[in-house]
């Protein structure tokens, strides 16, 4: 910007008298040291006036243009900001707005349709004329655009930045974390008093009631050394969660104000890509493009209350996942229980079914063989009484027993043809081969009637 110095014309004849407040000597009274006192208006109506009178009608700013905001009725406001040197958060901006005609005479000028939004991240050369409003602040309206834009040198740092970061699995490292089931520490990361506050009240009643353990871990997001004080925090909360990252979480949160320019540094985005715990951002009032931390966190909030409400729907499913689990727990013991009994019931019933079946089984084989030797043996003493069997029966050959008789045999395995024989032990043979002795048979006496 070219600086214009004015100086007063000498007067063409000199001064007929001097005035009275000039001294003998020709020489003028030294200036008031306190000035002249002057209102609000005055100075605002003056700042105008230095403005409009210091810059030329129209005028060339070369520029990157940091941010492209659209507004009503087609037209655009945009952020400037210095092209050239590092000035860190000093670096001035400048707003300049591209109205509706000026979108339309810089589209006929270039052939085709033209969108402000395609200047964001460039460095471009505009037309401006200067405008003061009404609340002290100076705007440059664009009338121009020069078509010989390029990607400015701090949108291809970024670039690189991004490039490197996918190269060493680092951009997307976050994301791959699962939620955490069930959060047992946070450690917030945040400038002091800026955003901490819409969250501190929630987050402490929490670690009051024993359900969560809080770090407050203070540093700037912005100015020199920033980054450093970043990286190291971010090593603190490393720390602090080892052995228990899939129950932890780590917040970046801070309100509106000043920007994050340290959250667009490789060495954050690196130290936040390494973490093990998810990360979260939740930087308040932030209009501009996302920042690279932003890119490489597990998850991006735009304000501070929104990372306290991520905290307590976190909670509440945890909450959730133990009901849901305690009572499929004690549906699972239910069942048990219940197949339990029913299987100790059937189990007894059957034994005691089969049990009862071969009682019953033994009961009737007993009842069949009393009832077989009782009928063999009334048929075996109706054959030895009948008096033709006697008769018939050689002395020194057995009688010939008929068919499905038993046989009785005495001690020495001599057949007994007659009554008188049946003295002693007896052995009676079944058919099948089974015998069985009987009791001694007392001799008959004929005369005893």
């Amino acid at each position: 910007m070219r600086i214009h110095e004015f100086r007063r014309a000498p007067p063409a004849t000199p001064e007929p008298e001097p005035p009275p407040d000039r001294l003998r000597s020709g020489l003028a009274p030294p200036p008031d040291p306190c000035g002249p006192a002057l209102d609000i208006q005055e100075v605002w109506a003056r700042a105008g006036s230095a403005v409009r009178t210091g810059l030329p009608r129209q005028f060339r700013v070369c520029a990157t243009v940091a941010r492209v905001l659209p507004r009503r009725h087609g037209s655009h406001d945009l952020e400037l900001r210095p092209s050239h040197g590092f000035l860190g958060s000093n670096a001035p901006s400048l707003s300049a707005r591209i109205g509706a005609d000026a979108r339309a005479a810089i589209a006929a000028a270039l052939g085709r349709p033209f969108d402000p939004v395609e200047l964001g991240h460039r460095d471009v050369t505009l037309t401006c004329t200067a405008a003061w409003l009404s609340e002290a602040r100076l705007r440059l309206n664009v009338i121009a655009v020069e078509p010989a834009w390029r990607v400015s040198e701090a949108e291809l740092e970024r670039a690189r930045t991004l490039e490197g970061l996918a190269r060493a699995g680092l951009l997307d490292a976050q994301a791959r974390l699962s939620s955490p089931v069930h959060i047992e520490r946070i450690s917030v990361l945040h400038p002091p008093g800026q955003g901490w506050d819409d969250v501190s009240a929630t987050l402490q009643a929490l670690a009051a009631a024993g359900y969560l353990c809080v770090d407050s871990l203070e540093c700037r997001f912005d100015g020199s050394g920033a980054v450093r004080e970043l990286v190291q925090r971010l090593d603190e909360a490393a720390t602090l969660h080892r052995g228990r990252e899939d129950r932890g979480l780590v917040l970046l949160v801070r309100g509106g104000g000043s920007p994050a320019r340290a959250l667009d540094a490789r060495e954050a985005a690196a130290a936040i890509g390494t973490l093990t715990v998810p990360v979260v951002i939740a930087v308040g009032h932030r209009t501009d493009a996302a920042t690279i931390a932003d890119m490489v966190a597990w998850a991006s909030l735009p304000t501070p209350s929104e990372a306290r409400h991520l905290v307590l729907s976190l909670l509440d499913d945890s909450a959730a996942r133990a009901e849901w689990a305690w009572a499929d727990l004690m549906a699972a013991l239910d069942d048990l229980e219940c197949n339990s009994r029913r299987a100790g019931i059937a189990g007894c019933e059957a034994v005691a079914d089969a049990a009862e079946a071969c009682l019953e089984a033994a009961e009737r084989r007993t009842a069949a063989a009393a009832r077989t030797l009782e009928h063999s043996l009334e048929q075996t003493l109706a054959v030895l009484a009948a008096p033709e069997r006697t008769a018939c029966a050689a002395p020194d050959q057995p009688a010939r027993w008929p068919e499905g008789l038993v046989r009785l045999t005495d001690a020495a395995d001599h057949p007994i043809t007659g009554p008188e024989a049946a003295v002693g032990t007896l052995t009676v043979t079944f058919a099948d081969g089974r015998t069985l002795a009987v009791t001694p048979v007392a001799p008959v006496d004929p005369t005893i009637h």
